[in-house]
């Protein structure tokens, strides 16, 4: 219905004119063209934009005024006369520069000047450009102090954003996503919740698309990144890590317009190590085929060996198509648009398709009545393919370089092929399981809102909005029952339905003015917000098929088949307030609180109130600074926040299970209650600068940062086996962060003919020391980062979150290593030890852009300096003789390592040195370190993520054609090489999907699968 009106509006606003008058609108300061300005006829509803080339097109009867508009512009108002072609320069305007909208709080703005913390906006037109399949992944490299990690290079694959800092030990790190107001559910389902309760797929081999992947960026206007705890004390808890906050276009004023856009990408995989094919497998130097280690003698001449690798890969192609119509009044405006993605992976069989349909508009009903609303709907089918020590590529590096791996199937069509001369348990063949096996989740989403704010009484108004956020996804995860060496498995088949829905409802009420001569402002406002997330999982596990290559559960034996129903529901309702003051447009102070009230935490600890403070001084203000050539804007800017976190559901009451036994009944499971659970507090101060230089040609903003988390809620605790259960959700441990992040960027070249070229740097550090735990805790891991060796993510007093712990070798009073004096080789400690910190010193991302005219060539790079990475990879490559280092090291002399024997005198006055030779012809596989050789330190990595060269074709060619307006072409490459000192697979890889929450598992390479390199070409045309 709302929108039914909205296209009536429209329709009676849009009328035709005598004459078509032409024009270019430019910088009057540059000469550059200047895309999106707004051409409106003076008195009228009727009015165009600019196209990219700064060029537009109006019906306008002469002695009518056009007015043109831009953001960042003075207006300027132009009477047509009896010519049919107006250019016009427009004149920077400082004070409007300065009191751009930086933000919206449910749908409220604020101006830059008056924002006392970091807050950092992205282009729509980048994140469109970057060629990246969602729009979470285009933001990697554009923000300070962003994060943005991937599971892997697999189409669909998990993302996790960090912003500045972790601030939850176990629990969501990830900022909150707000689209028009409303929060959108970026939620990666975990398959430890399957039915088969993690038995055979956990966030260490399965990754599920994150639901932020749904979201269409072509539907983006603006993204603005608010980076600090301040921005909870609006919305809530769920933004304690940050919030990024999306509008969405709805349609610009002028006559309609049909634009249409397509890109095509073809990927190939790369950066893989190199295996070794001089020694075959065996052990002692002896050929044994039924050895999986490769520690024979070396392969016999002329013999033929196989790219087994190259089997599981095929060149990736993606190709995306978006159409939109938008069209509209100063007064009413629609658009609806419409996408397809359709991407096949570098892996065979992986694959991600999504269709996005979107509808929105906005009306000025009368001048006391707004109303916006949007509806989004999405549909995605995902193929996937398992990861970490079940990767498709660890099992073609294992495969015997003697057999042709892309053999996959016996004769008889179903079983799967054996290698020759080979048999052994661990010998799989990954495209039998490529092939046979089922790894998929289909989700339909679909999210609105509408929103009305009235104008009751000048200065006042009043904001109601109802969003409703809603999905329905199907998760599959099966083996086939001759996914097995001996191939007399049973199968094993697991279904998931999970639906969600979260309604979303915020009422607000504010009151602006100026007073003593407009000197000082005044903004106050007060809300009611009530959100819910609610969930209905029913998951089904079942073995035993019936009919072999029939994947259904209705294919499994019925007393196999098991099946796990939960239902939750997370309400959280608040009160919140602000109250902003300014001066002489030079000082604000901000103060905003907030009171939540959740239903996962105990009655007695279920409202926690969060308050912040923001201040902010524009120094430029000043009489001894205005006008300053220099220094043409600078504001000193500070905030100190304070907000709760609460828990999941299901946290603070005894749950019980069925018995499985005869006559039923009910017990009590491995995880036990807590009525007394707090939320989590997170307290964070900032302060910083912003500035602009030499006639704003350099803008620069940066920001220090400390953060405490204190009470720190942890899922999965391990107790004593003496309080009755052996896990809980408890308050354990608390930490402090701190760092920085800066941005800047310049015109290095703005030339009076249009040339240009900005170079922008984004670089941000961040530490963190955990300040308490238990007495009895000596240290808290993450599990599911525990895949190589000894290696984990472990929490420690006096040590970062982010640190990694393992089994270090021994060492004497001096800091020696101990030797054994037996073998010679390295004596390893029984306990865990510190091994490193995978938080690198610094992380930075470098964009570049040179345009002339209608040529625009632009390049991103993102890098990190100093990171420590578990190379897991190589490890396991070097302990079963894969890899061209295990050769070298069968190949060389006996070597005597550095240290002093364990015999009795390591901490005396004359320790005795080492000089036992170890010769690693004697072992029957080479040696491959300890936990303490697998910690690369001081990796270096920079990544040229993006490179697009664009070229808008000239309005006369276009006109030409008669239906077009603006179009655009280019050629782009993603992810096109990689410099780095790291001799792993990805210096960034995950050894865990982002469901795994908590402090994540980036920089623990366990056969990841890097970012494949892609080159795409694609154009954009919009009608006339």
């Amino acid at each position: 219905m709302l929108f039914a009106v909205l296209g009536l509006m429209l329709s009676q606003s849009i009328y035709a004119q005598p004459k078509i008058v032409t024009g270019t609108v430019t910088d009057a300061t540059t000469n550059e063209t200047l895309p999106g300005v707004n051409v409106i006829i003076k008195n009228t509803t009727t009015g165009t934009s600019t196209d990219p080339n700064g060029n537009y097109s109006i019906n306008v009867a002469p002695g009518q005024v056009l007015i043109f508009s831009s953001l960042g512009y003075a207006a300027r108002e132009i009477t047509v006369g009896a010519g049919n072609r107006i250019s016009v320069g427009l004149s920077p305007d400082v004070q409007m520069i300065e009191d751009v909208v930086i933000t919206s709080e449910f749908g409220m703005k604020r101006v830059s000047r008056a924002v006392g913390s970091s807050v950092q906006n992205v282009k729509a037109s980048d994140i469109v450009e970057s060629g990246r399949d969602n729009f979470i992944t285009a933001l990697q490299g554009r923000v300070a102090g962003m994060n943005v990690g991937t599971t892997s290079g697999a189409p669909g694959a998990s993302t996790n954003v960090i912003l500045r800092s972790i601030t939850s030990i176990s629990g969501n790190n990830q900022p909150l996503y707000v689209v028009d107001g409303i929060p959108m559910n970026n939620s990666t389902f975990d398959p430890l919740s399957m039915a088969d309760a993690g038995a055979n797929f956990s966030v260490r081999n399965l990754d599920f698309s994150s639901r932020g992947n749904d979201f269409n960026m072509q539907d983006i206007e603006s993204v603005t990144v608010l980076k600090g705890a301040a921005a909870a004390a609006l919305y809530g808890s769920d933004a304690s890590n940050g919030a990024i906050i999306i509008t969405t276009k709805k349609g610009q004023p002028g006559r309609g317009k049909v634009s249409y856009s397509n890109s095509f990408r073809w990927d190939k995989a790369y950066g893989y190590p190199e295996l070794q094919d001089k020694y075959t497998h065996g052990y002692y130097g002896s050929n044994n085929y039924y050895y999986t280690y490769r520690f024979g003698g070396e392969y016999v001449e002329g013999m033929t060996l196989y790219d087994n690798i190259s089997a599981i890969l095929q060149p990736g192609f993606t190709n995306t198509h978006n159409l939109s119509v938008e069209g509209g009044s100063d007064k009413v405006t629609l658009r609806a648009s419409a996408s397809v993605l359709d991407q096949q992976g570098v892996i065979k069989t992986s694959a991600y398709n999504r269709f996005n349909l979107s509808l929105s508009g906005r009306a000025e009903v009368t001048k006391w009545l707004t109303v916006e609303s949007s509806m989004q709907y999405a549909t995605t089918d995902n193929n996937k393919v398992p990861l970490g020590l079940d990767s498709p590529l660890r099992y073609a590096m294992f495969w015997p370089l003697v057999s042709d791996m892309s053999i996959w199937l016996d004769p008889d069509g179903s079983h799967m092929a054996k290698p020759e001369y080979y048999l052994d348990a661990d010998m799989l063949n990954p495209l039998f399981g490529l092939y046979r096996n089922k790894l998929n989740d289909n989700s339909d989403r679909f999210i609105s809102n509408v929103s009305a704010t009235l104008v009751p009484i000048e200065h006042t108004f009043i904001r109601a909005q109802v969003g409703w956020d809603v999905g329905m996804q199907t998760y599959i995860a099966t083996r086939h029952p001759y996914y097995d060496t001996y191939q007399d498995g049973t199968g094993i088949y697991n279904i998931t339905k999970r639906n969600f829905s979260d309604p979303t409802l915020n009422v607000l009420a504010g009151y602006t003015n100026e007073f003593l001569n407009d000197k000082l402002s005044v903004s106050a406002q007060f809300g009611y917000h009530q959100l819910e997330n609610g969930v209905t999982q029913l998951g089904t596990y079942g073995t035993k098929f019936a009919v072999i290559d029939f994947l259904s559960i209705e294919n499994c034996d019925p007393l196999s088949i098991s099946s796990s129903q939960t239902t939750t529901k997370r309400r959280v309702q608040a009160l919140s307030g602000q109250l902003e003051l300014g001066y002489n447009k030079m000082a604000y102070l901000t103060l905003r609180g907030r009171n939540d009230w959740s239903s996962t935490l105990p009655v007695a600890n279920n409202r926690y109130f969060y308050p912040a403070v923001e201040a902010s001084f524009i120094a430029t203000e000043l009489p001894f600074l205005a006008d300053n050539g220099i220094i043409n804007y600078l504001k000193l800017r500070g905030s100190i926040a304070q907000v709760g976190k609460d828990s999941a559901p299901l946290r603070i009451l005894v749950q019980l299970e069925p018995t499985n036994l005869t006559g039923g009944g009910y017990k009590l499971g491995f995880t036990g209650p807590n009525p007394k659970l707090r939320p989590e507090i997170t307290t964070s101060k900032e302060i910083g600068f912003e500035t602009r230089l030499v006639d704003d040609r350099i803008n620069a903003d940066f920001t220090y940062y400390w953060t405490r988390c204190d009470d720190q809620i942890v899922n999965g605790f391990r107790l004593s086996y003496g309080t009755g259960f052996v896990l809980n959700t408890l308050n354990v441990g608390a930490f402090e962060t701190q760092g920085w992040e800066l941005h800047i960027d310049g015109d290095i070249l703005r030339m009076g003919n249009g040339l240009r070229w900005n170079v922008g740097v984004n670089a941000s550090h961040s530490q963190s020391e955990v300040v308490y735990l238990p007495e009895n805790v000596s240290e808290y891991y993450n599990a599911y980062t525990w895949n190589t060796g000894n290696i984990r993510n472990g929490i420690m007093v006096g040590y970062p979150v982010s640190t990694i712990t393992g089994r270090a070798f021994l060492r004497n009073d001096a800091g020696d290593v101990l030797i054994s004096p037996t073998s010679g080789l390295p004596v390893v400690s029984g306990s865990w030890s510190i091994l490193g910190d995978r938080e690198p010193k610094l992380r930075f991302g470098i964009t570049s852009s040179l345009s002339y005219k209608g040529l625009r060539l632009s390049a991103m790079f993102a890098g990190r300096y100093k990171a420590t990475v578990v190379n897991g990879t190589k490890r396991d490559m070097m302990l079963r003789g894969y890899s061209i280092e295990s050769v070298d090291l069968r190949e060389s002399p006996p070597v005597v390592f550095e240290g002093v024997l364990q015999d009795g005198n390591e901490n005396t006055a004359n320790p005795t040195p080492n000089n036992i030779a170890v010769d690693f012809n004697l072992y029957s596989t080479t040696y491959s370190g300890n936990d303490e050789d697998w910690i690369q330190e001081d990796v270096h990595y920079l990544r040229l993520q993006e490179m697009r060269l664009a070229y808008n074709l000239p309005s006369k060619w276009l006109a030409k054609t008669g239906i077009l307006s603006q179009a655009n072409i280019f050629v782009a490459g993603n992810d096109l090489f990689v410099l780095t000192n790291y001799s792993g697979i990805d210096a960034v890889g995950n050894t865990m999907s982002a469901a795994g929450g908590g402090t994540g598992g980036e920089g623990i390479d366990v056969w990841a699968l890097p970012n494949p390199r892609g080159y795409s070409i694609g154009l954009s045309v919009t009608f006339k």
